[in-house]
């Protein structure tokens, strides 16, 4: 069955919009959808004002969007050699208070009844941990802490340490900050885009109807109709620290949306050789010809990525 494959990303429906004016331009005699968009009372000049206006917020968001990644990664390369060292360390203590693990949790570390150490995923919750371990190893004071042999093994210091984590706590403040900015201009193009956006859909389903049997003419307004017997499925990808993933079948004219917290990188094929695309947390990706294959990545040393993605198989 013939459906109609809507893109999600608002580039591509800023493109589908252009493809839609520039075929009803064409079409001089008995355009089939001059009545339609009369009785639906779509202006499609109104429609490009609008997208105009959304263009000039998507150009702000993706401004802050680019300034938080910055923000992130000065955050990240600040925080991972502390964290690096905090994790031996608990490792350390694990191994020193085998038999009474629960005496982690004097040093802010949460450890199950099993064994097994827990970590939150969010920088604040670690910044947290961080500081109850430097306070109760600092509570010592005359050099008795059970920590001291690992720290001078390891060449650890953990007061120069702290000044890292200090930094990076300024990094996640401008981080926060610019995504809220990036999330506030997402907010003011959706308001302008969502009634073209409907306007889109409403068209296309029209012209689905018009053209029951010969979907095809579709493409001539730019939307891409998928005609395979099975329905595509959105596809949920995780992918851990440091980890590459190729992924193959995904549905031109279908989106990627970055569902986990932190940025993912795209590459067209199945390599990473040029320059990727950067997809922020939260942030779509237009599938389009060119990219049913790709190769992501999660560059992030400290979560989880996840994505979803409508595939073909």
């Amino acid at each position: 069955m013939a459906r109609i494959v809507f893109p999600e990303d608002f580039t591509s429906q800023l493109t589908l919009l252009a493809n839609v004016v520039a075929q009803n331009g064409l079409i001089t005699k008995n355009n089939p959808v001059t009545a339609y968009l009369a009785q639906q009372n779509i202006v499609l000049g109104d429609d490009v004002t609008a997208g105009n206006n959304a263009q000039t917020h998507e150009t702000n968001r993706l401004l802050f969007s680019k300034q938080s990644e910055n923000f992130r990664q000065l955050r990240d390369n600040n925080f991972t050699a502390p964290w690096q060292h905090l994790t031996g360390s608990v490792q350390f203590l694990k191994s020193f208070y085998k038999g009474n693990t629960k005496q982690l949790g004097d040093w802010g570390i949460t450890i199950t009844t099993g064994g097994k150490i827990i970590y939150p995923p969010a920088f604040a919750d670690r910044v947290t941990i961080f500081d109850a371990l430097l306070e109760k190893n600092s509570s010592y004071g005359d050099g008795s802490s059970p920590l001291q042999a690992y720290l001078m093994q390891q060449q650890i210091d953990l007061a120069k340490d702290a000044g890292f984590v200090q930094t990076a706590g300024d990094n996640d403040a401008s981080f926060t900050a610019a995504s809220q900015q990036s999330e506030n201009e997402t907010e003011l193009r959706n308001q302008l885009w969502s009634p073209v956006e409907q306007h889109l859909k409403d068209i296309g389903n029209f012209l689905m109807k018009l053209y029951s049997g010969n979907e095809k003419a579709l493409g001539d307004w730019g939307f891409v109709v998928d005609n395979s017997p099975q329905k595509p499925k959105l596809r949920t990808t995780k992918l851990k620290l440091g980890e590459t993933r190729v992924l193959n079948g995904l549905v031109i004219g279908g989106t990627l949306t970055n569902t986990g917290i932190d940025d993912v990188q795209l590459y067209r094929g199945k390599s990473t050789s040029g320059t990727p695309v950067i997809i922020h947390a939260g942030e779509k990706f237009g599938i389009i010809k060119g990219y049913s294959t790709i190769t992501i990545v999660n560059a992030s040393t400290l979560t989880e990525a996840k994505i979803t993605v409508l595939s073909a198989h």
